[in-house]
Parts: C-alpha cells; structure tokens; sequence
C-alpha cells in the first residue's frame, strides 16, 4: 500500500518477484474525485502539509510568479499539478548533458528560469516546489521504473532508476505525478 518494497537479503541472481498495483487511469475521473473529497477529515493532510509544503528561502520569487501563471485558471487542486506537470514537459528539454547552477542560485531556479534542461531529479524536484508554491503538499520521490516486456517480464536495472513527484490531496491521499518528458 506503500509503494515500496524492502528484502531481508541481498538480491540474487534467479530472483523472481510478483506485484500487483494500482494504475492510475482516468485523469478526468480522477479531478473530479479528488474534488468531491476536497474537505473530507483527513489526518493524513495535516501531516503532509506540515512536512511538504516547505520552501527554502533560495528559491525565487520568479518561481514563485510562474507556479502562479502555471496553474491560473486551474479549477481544483488535481487540475492544477496537471497543469504543472504538463507544462514542465511541454517546456523543459530531457538532456543528461546538463549545466550545473552557478554557486549563487538555487538548482531548481535556475531550472525552471534558465537553463530548462535536466533530467528526472530536475524535473521532479521542480514538480515539487512548483505545487508547493501554490499550496499543494508535494514530496520528490526516486525508485525504479518496471516495464513489463512482452513475455510480461519487468526486468529491473540500475537502468531503471527515476525520479517523479507525489502531491497529497484533501481526503483522498497521495497520488504520483511524471513531469519527466518521454524520451524517444
């Protein structure tokens, strides 16, 4: 129920395992279920706004100005970790050649309002503040990626390592959101 899984061993070579998991679907259905749970008691809001929605003084005030633009006209709190997930696809480039920030600017500034190239953790951690700025409880979060191949096989490798974001809604929970660009 967590999303994660521990071994109390080392993995070993002929290792098998099976899952089985939620696949977030319906992005319309979605919106409309976290609206209707929208003020539900929720014990678990509480703590995920007091531990995720925290910015360090570094980040800009232009982040701050563009999760605002970002999210302008949203209609509900899923609507608007959409929009900011698509625009970070939409208008930042997926590159493992990256530029690293200058000593004196915060890595996701300079992300989002200069440079606009980076991989997985950029955009990811950018997800975060972006939904933090605008009030959302957001957590970056790194695990691997397991795409089953046709025999119905996910074989998971360091290759597989990622990064995405994960917003807490109002009565309903976190639900995990990936800016990062598809790669062709």
């Amino acid at each position: 129920s967590i999303g994660e899984v521990f071994l109390a061993r080392n993995v070993q070579e002929g290792d098998s395992y099976s899952f089985t998991a939620l696949v977030q679907g319906d992005e319309e259905a979605l919106n409309a279920l976290t609206l209707a749970r929208a003020g539900v008691e929720d014990a678990g809001y509480a703590e995920a706004a007091d531990t995720c929605l925290a910015l360090p003084a570094t980040v800009e005030r232009g982040v701050y100005d563009l999760a605002a633009q970002i999210t302008a006209g949203a209609e509900g709190d899923f609507a608007m970790a959409a929009a900011i997930r698509d625009w970070l696809a939409e208008n930042c480039r997926y590159t493992l050649e990256v530029d690293y920030p200058p000593e004196d600017r915060d890595f996701v500034s300079y992300f989002l309002l200069d440079s606009r190239e980076g991989y997985c953790s950029y955009f990811a951690s950018a997800m975060a503040v972006l939904c933090r700025a605008v009030g959302l409880p957001a957590r970056y979060v790194e695990g691997f990626v397991a795409q089953p191949g046709s025999d119905g096989f996910a074989y998971v490798t360091g290759k597989d390592a990622h990064a995405w974001t994960e917003v807490y809604f109002e009565g309903f929970g976190w639900v995990p959101f990936d800016a990062t660009p598809q790669q062709q």
